[in-house]
């Protein structure tokens, strides 16, 4: 029996298959690889068909020269470097795993185009005041707990169930490998009172929740986690009409490349604020390898240690209420501690003192007694007194 293979979906099915099933991954290059064979107006078809019909060196001539003219074509769309490496890596991955012979095709120097800015704590309040309770739990959950869009929103109630009925804070998140980027490893990280406050208020919203529950879901379709690309074009709605009332400043470019805020600019905020708690702290919650061997095998990885450290060196940094300490905060902090400690051994010190001082009175009377002569005499006359009866 002969098995008739599908290029395409064969193809498919190995980069899901080396991307650890990553569905992402997978719509992304059949899209990419089909602007590709857009552009050349052909099917994957007729390119097989072009390879069985002609010496290698004529096919890999004739494709790196249309790779090249795409290249060309996208560069002048104003396709960013990175956007285009990963477009053509698509096309270059089909013609691999088909063992397609591919001439020269020029490789982009690796730089960012479009920079994303520093989203400040005041633009992230402003985002919030206009933005609904769904809106404002997801977009504060990210700005405290460094974790992807993606990963938040096929996050279950069961993974925060814990620390969210106890009310301990900050509330672990438990990140479980299925939904960790490229399935890479299970991690934790946290969120701090904000969070939590924005998620108890929306969480109000949702009956009949349950362990198995997502903790995002579509205000349609209940049942089904919320889409990060739905929620990211909220965030920039409602980012670009504060900056049309003028609370918000940041560059408005042209429509298909990102602008300077984006929803993604909150996970660059934790990363930032957070890093108070050390570089590899930080990377272990945004769920980031460090290093593979050694150094990730000693990273340690008990839960209330990684507590402490993130609610002693991070949460009070990305708390969004509330103003961050800065250094000269904690000083005089640290002063008004010491002060209130001095004042306590100064009031304790005095009333010892002040016990003592009265001890000391009351000997002062007893020796200006004994030293009375009358009374001396009068002793003396008892005692003799005494004697005689005796």
């Amino acid at each position: 029996m002969k098995v008739k293979i599908d290029a395409l979906t064969s193809w498919l099915d190995n980069v899901a298959y080396s991307h650890s099933g990553s569905q992402h991954t997978t719509i992304n290059y059949k899209r990419n690889f089909q602007h590709f064979l857009d552009f050349i107006e052909k099917k994957t078809e007729d390119i097989l068909a072009d390879y069985d019909n002609s010496t290698d060196r004529e096919f890999k001539r004739r494709y790196a020269r249309l790779l090249r003219a795409w290249i060309g074509t996208l560069n002048r769309e104003g396709y960013a470097n990175l956007s285009i490496s990963a477009i053509v890596g698509a096309v270059e991955s089909f013609f691999k795993y088909n063992d397609l012979p591919l001439g020269h095709v020029p490789k982009a120097r690796g730089f960012i185009t479009y920079h994303n800015r520093d989203i400040t704590k005041e633009e992230i309040l402003h985002i919030l005041s206009v933005a609904r309770p769904r809106e404002r739990a997801y977009f504060t959950f990210m700005a405290q707990s460094g974790l992807r869009p993606y990963t938040i929103s096929k996050l279950r109630i069961k993974q925060l169930q814990p620390d969210l009925e106890k009310g301990t804070m900050p509330l672990k998140i438990e990140v479980p490998q299925d939904i960790a980027k490229g399935k890479y490893k299970g991690h934790f990280t946290f969120i701090g009172e904000d969070a939590v406050h924005y998620l108890k208020d929306y969480l109000k919203t949702r009956p009949n929740l349950t362990s198995e529950s997502y903790v995002f879901v579509s205000y349609k379709k209940p049942e089904l986690p919320l889409d990060p690309k739905v929620v990211s074009h909220i965030f920039q709605a409602l980012a670009k009409k504060l900056r049309a009332k003028g609370l918000l400043k940041f560059e408005q470019r042209e429509k298909g490349k990102p602008n300077q805020i984006r929803m993604y600019n909150l996970r660059k905020y934790f990363r930032k604020f957070a890093n108070q708690a050390g570089f590899e702290f930080v990377q272990f919650w945004m769920g980031h390898v460090v290093q593979a061997g050694q150094e990730e095998h000693y990273r340690p990885k008990d839960v209330e240690f990684h507590r402490k450290i993130y609610k002693e060196k991070a949460m009070p940094f990305l708390r969004l209420e509330q103003s961050t300490p800065t250094e000269t905060e904690k000083v005089i902090e640290d002063l008004r501690t010491q002060l209130a400690e001095r004042n306590g051994t100064v009031r304790e010190l005095e009333g010892r003192i002040q016990s003592t001082e009265e001890k000391l009175v009351e000997l002062e009377k007893i020796r200006a007694i004994l030293d009375d002569p009358v009374l001396l005499e009068a002793l003396r006359d008892l005692k003799k007194k005494a004697e005689t009866e005796g």
